[in-house]
């Protein structure tokens, strides 16, 4: 075992250990490549997201730009964030506000600084209903028609149009007249799906508050009434972040927005690279006003803790993706692998003279090769950003797989085969390992 445990960690640094891999199982090449993914994938993660605290203290106009939206200036009083149950309460002074420096001209010389907007919402933005408008635009130009006037067009004519929504911004009210009208019109759909869809919310209504119940009539209603309304937007029911979502991409990647359900926002870091995050509250990390401001320590706990906070669901979400991981290493291995085989038909190396024996001596020290890229990447994270830190660990993984397997094959001193190791050369079974 102790012999196994030499070859396997130091291969990539020792020719003769590395000669002892070629007569081994091809086990080895699946534990190896999986420990390739793991390490990469961990160390992208890391450079992508445990440097935040470096970015954020060398973002000098977005600290400056978040001291003065939420502790509080000459024209404004201090924001105060209250966390219950994994929502917030944004108020000012005792009152709840609703600012939002992209449409607001007032709030914007107020709150907005060195080109970054701020948005404080206490409602929850991601089930409150946008009071949306739908329409139609000329394929090729800039003609609007209304959504009704679409409907009255022959089949041929609506070819010419696409459906579109913009956003409001306003609050949608359902009343229990609007649900007679919605369910009016859904009872003239011929769809069975729709149809059943109805009955199931009827025969659940005693079960249902009264929001819920003409919520999931208006849910139905959108679907009949609007059939491609999520192709548009994304949404079954557009919703207010969906609303401020459009806002933000106009905003060049630089705002700070405080919801009743989460945090999102995005800035320019010291490396020229954004940092774009979002996060969910957590009780115990609000923001308590503290006399007349709020201080920039307190104001830097709450950023920090934000992000922090969201790194077990931002570990999920790309855990969830990390199939392109997996590709990228996977790709890159077996590319090490034809380098060396065409340099073993290159030199006449009779060492790794068959695709099989250069896959094993490759996979001696690939996982080995995947640490030292990842540590490449957690170290590089603190000088850049985003896809630049996952590009940073494949190009180090890369250039050290090919590196290592050029030294290998092109030294010249490799012809001989090495002796088998089913008796084993290191006195181990490698065969089965």
């Amino acid at each position: 075992m102790l012999n196994w445990i030499k070859r396997f960690t130091l291969s990539l640094f020792s020719d003769s250990v590395a000669k002892g891999s070629i007569t081994a199982g091809f086990a080895n090449i699946l534990l190896t490549s999986f420990l390739a993914v793991a390490f990469l994938f961990l160390g992208i993660f890391a450079g992508q997201n445990v440097t935040f605290a470096a970015h954020y203290g060398g973002a000098d106009d977005f600290r400056e730009f978040v001291y003065n939206a939420l502790g509080g200036s000459e024209n404004a009083k201090p924001i105060n964030v209250e966390v219950k149950n994994g929502a917030a309460e944004i108020t000012s002074d005792g009152e709840k506000v609703l600012i939002n420096t992209f449409e607001d001209g007032d709030d914007a010389k107020v709150y907005s600084l060195h080109g970054y907007h701020f948005v404080a919402d206490s409602r929850n933005v991601s089930a409150t209903y946008d009071d949306f408008e739908a329409y139609c635009v000329k394929n090729g130009g800039k003609d609007e028609i209304t959504y009704e006037a679409y409907l009255a067009l022959s089949e041929s004519e609506k070819q010419n149009y696409r459906f579109a929504v913009r956003y409001t911004g306003k609050q949608k009210q359902i009343s229990d007249y609007d649900v007679g009208g919605y369910k009016q019109y859904i009872a003239t759909v011929k769809d069975e799906d729709i149809s059943a869809q109805l009955k199931e919310i009827e025969d659940k209504k005693a079960q249902l508050s009264a929001e819920d119940y003409n919520n999931s009539v208006y849910e139905l209603y959108l679907k009949a009434y609007y059939p491609d309304l999520y192709r548009a937007t994304g949404e079954s029911v557009p919703t207010l972040r969906g609303y401020y979502y459009g806002l933000t991409l106009k905003s060049q990647g630089k705002y700070f927005c405080l919801f009743g359900d989460m945090v999102t926002a995005s800035f320019k870091s010291y490396s020229a690279g954004v940092i774009t995050f979002g996060g969910l509250y957590k009780d115990g990390n609000g923001l308590t006003a503290n006399g007349a401001t709020t201080g920039a320590a307190a104001i830097d706990k709450f950023v920090k803790g934000m992000y922090y906070g969201s790194l077990p669901m931002l570990f999920l979400m790309d855990l969830l993706s990390v199939i392109s991981v997996i590709v990228v290493t996977e790709l890159v291995i077996v590319g090490g692998m034809l380098l060396c085989f065409a340099l073993s038909k290159l030199k006449k190396n009779g060492l790794c003279n068959t695709f099989g024996k250069c896959a094993k001596l490759v996979a001696s020290y690939t996982h080995i090769a995947a640490l030292i890229a990842a540590v490449v990447a957690l170290c590089l994270g603190f000088a850049f950003t985003g896809t630049a830190v996952a590009l940073i660990a494949y190009i180090a993984f890369a250039i050290i797989l090919v590196v290592r397997t050029c030294v290998f094959m092109l030294r010249g001193k490799n012809q001989a085969e090495p002796a088998s190791s089913d008796s084993g050369e290191y006195g181990l079974r490698t065969d089965l390992i």
